[in-house]
């Protein structure tokens, strides 16, 4: 979808055009002027149609989110040394594969990010769940997917994995994705990132 189908309210569409849009340019056309964003993509399609053929106006300031949300993913993947946005990588590599690529990340690698980067609260929950055993069972039963390796490059001082991880409060929603940044030799992990409302 051009920018001018999600910018421009003077533009008008034939439904033939709408069709032709991705179920995910749908939903922004919708959720940048506040209409529900659910549905088939058929009628994802019907309520984009009405929308932009009655020039609904974008909600004011949504605009201005969505390049702040924008901007604020990409510093965390070019943290460190800037690498390409983990989504858009192709040199994946299974966990079975890729495990013994991994960096050495300790347990206080991982405490030591939290605390730079994270809640306090949500810090000493995270980094007490050892006691109950709460981290390890999600992982028993597969909530967290295959982890998988990326080295960007062979040069390049950072890695990446990523995997899907299965909402906790909500199990019958699609996975969430995340990703983690690392540096190779050290296992300090540099920035992360996951598809969920929280980040």
């Amino acid at each position: 979808m051009a920018s001018s189908s999600t910018d421009n309210i003077e533009d008008k569409y034939t439904h033939a055009e709408i069709e032709m849009w991705s179920v995910e340019n749908l939903k922004e056309y919708c959720r940048r002027r506040g209409h529900k964003t659910s549905g088939s993509k058929k009628e994802l399609v019907s309520r984009t149609y009405v929308l932009a053929n009655s020039n609904v106006p974008e909600i004011e300031g949504e605009r201005e989110k969505e390049v702040s949300r924008k901007k604020d993913y990409k510093s965390l993947y070019t943290k460190g040394q800037a690498s390409t946005d983990p989504i858009k990588l192709k040199n994946w590599i299974d966990e079975k594969n890729g495990l013994k690529l991994w960096p050495p990340v300790t347990y206080l690698d991982i405490h030591w990010f939290m605390k730079e980067c994270g809640s306090v609260g949500l810090n000493r929950e995270a980094m007490t769940a050892y006691k109950t055993g709460k981290a390890y069972s999600y992982f028993q039963c597969d909530w967290l997917k295959e982890v998988f390796y990326c080295p960007i490059s062979k040069q390049h001082e950072y890695c990446h994995l990523k995997a899907k991880c299965t909402p906790s409060n909500r199990v019958n929603d699609p996975p969430h994705n995340l990703w983690v940044k690392i540096k190779k030799k050290s296992g300090d992990i540099v920035s992360a990132y996951c598809s969920c409302v929280a980040g």
